[in-house]
């Protein structure tokens, strides 16, 4: 029986592989991407971000939340569907004070604008779609424990960080052989697209943790180089040191992290399959 539920799983993907033709567009992600870059702190980020998404004909809800320091908000668009399945996609908006925060982590919001762009134009036929911009993801994951906090009902999970260029996904699971993984394996699959795949412990932190301490089937993804991601395993679990070690650490949270270090070519090849597993989940029984 398992393997009835498998092979009619990979069938409903390729059916879905092959009935909706991938969207992503390099030019619109670079746009996006300038326009959030170009903001001169995080709250002009956010404004960035919400321009952007007007331009689809799209009206965010910003959630403010917090209090002094800790305060903040979030950018949420949601694209209803049919059913009582709700999709969470998330990419924290904020970045630190040096650099223009394109790596870490423009290049992902522009990625989400991307999604948006594409599930706008061909919407899910069951599953609720909420496509939330983090804030504060910084100062230690404010943002998504607020939104987590604030009684939305998620089903599945799915964070965005560092996904800015390179040749393979690096992605992490809450599940190690839960729905989101399957979808996200047979995505790349078909995509042709690498993926490497690892334990929670052995990955970066970032909003994906908030996502999975809150019970949700999550997975946690990044756009980086083979060799980037060699490079953070062989530290196996120690502390990531900036500034030393694999390329991805001399670019992050430095005046490394500019335009010129994305590629929006690489990122468009990648948002395929992660538009495609979104698309596969909802096709799922």
């Amino acid at each position: 029986m398992r393997l009835l539920r498998h092979a009619l799983f990979a069938a409903g993907l390729l059916f879905c592989l092959v009935s909706v033709a991938p969207a992503q567009d390099a030019g619109r992600i670079a746009k996006s991407l300038a326009a959030i870059t170009a903001a001169r702190d995080n709250n002009a980020r956010r404004d960035a971000i919400v321009g952007q998404l007007r331009l689809l004909g799209v009206e965010p809800v910003v959630e403010p939340f917090g209090e002094g320091r800790g305060s903040g908000a979030n950018v949420v668009v949601t694209l209803p569907g049919s059913g009582t399945r709700t999709i969470l996609v998330g990419a924290h908006l904020d970045r630190v004070n040096v650099g223009r925060g394109a790596v870490d982590n423009g290049a992902a919001c522009a990625a989400l604008i991307e999604l948006i762009a594409a599930f706008k134009a061909a919407p899910l036929e069951h599953s609720t779609l909420q496509i939330v911009f983090f804030d504060r993801e910084e100062a230690g994951l404010l943002g998504s424990r607020a939104f987590l906090a604030g009684g939305h009902h998620v089903d599945y999970a799915v964070n965005l960080d560092i996904f800015a260029y390179g040749n393979e996904i690096f992605a992490t699971s809450s599940h190690s052989d839960g729905r989101l993984l399957r979808s996200l394996r047979a995505a790349s699959d078909a995509a042709g697209m690498p993926l490497r795949t690892v334990p929670r412990a052995s990955y970066p932190n970032s909003d994906h943790v908030a996502m999975m301490n809150a019970g949700i089937e999550t997975l946690g993804l990044a756009l980086i180089d083979t060799a980037d991601i060699d490079g953070v395993l062989a530290i196996r679990g120690g502390r990531l040191t900036l500034g030393r070690g694999p390329r991805i650490l001399t670019i992050i949270h430095s005046p490394n992290d500019t335009l010129a270090e994305v590629r929006t070519d690489q990122m468009a090849r990648a948002i395929a399959p992660v538009e495609q597993l979104i698309r596969a989940l909802d096709l799922a029984q």
